[in-house]
């Protein structure tokens, strides 16, 4: 396991274990960091939407009752369906929204308190700095960095109650 995947694995398992967690995922390919999520998923007991960008190799993608799939839309108003709540929403692709309106619309179907993790490589300062700002305008606080191996990050912010929309 490459040492990303384990340092995303010790992530995981820090977080408050809920029963039946629903996840969201943004991807772009089935990697390692996916496949430690499913992993997770599965020994817990929980639930992943994967929301596929652009031109997702479906074909690749595991069979697992724990992982359901839809394309992603960028004219989507939010991520959320059928009003339910996810516990953590996990960023592992480039996505073509402006920064602010994605996390607005991830906003709405994230729990309170609920965390957002964006996967950014760390040779891109500006595009931290971006997001950063971005998720501060959208409501989420706490943010912070989780270093995963010298060339990525993921930086996090929280929804927290009572605050913004």
């Amino acid at each position: 396991m490459e040492r990303a995947a384990i340092t995303f694995e010790k992530l995981l398992e820090s977080l408050q274990p809920y029963p039946q967690m629903q996840l969201l995922l943004f991807s772009e390919q089935w990697g390692p960091l996916e496949e430690t999520l499913l992993d997770y998923a599965e020994r817990n007991d929980h639930e992943i939407l994967l929301y596929m960008i652009e031109a997702f190799p479906e074909d690749a993608l595991p069979d697992s009752a724990r992982l359901n799939r839809r394309p992603y839309r960028r004219e989507q108003p939010r991520y959320n369906l059928q009003g339910k709540l996810y516990n953590h929403a996990f960023v592992f692709g480039e996505i073509p929204d402006e920064p602010e309106a994605f996390a607005r619309k991830v906003y709405t179907g994230v729990a309170n308190a609920g965390g957002l993790y964006l996967l950014m490589d760390t040779e891109e300062p500006a595009k931290k700095q971006h997001w950063e700002t971005s998720l501060i305008e959208s409501n989420y606080v706490a943010t912070s960095t989780i270093d995963l191996d010298k060339k990525r990050l993921l930086l996090y912010a929280r929804k927290m109650h009572g605050w913004g929309g």
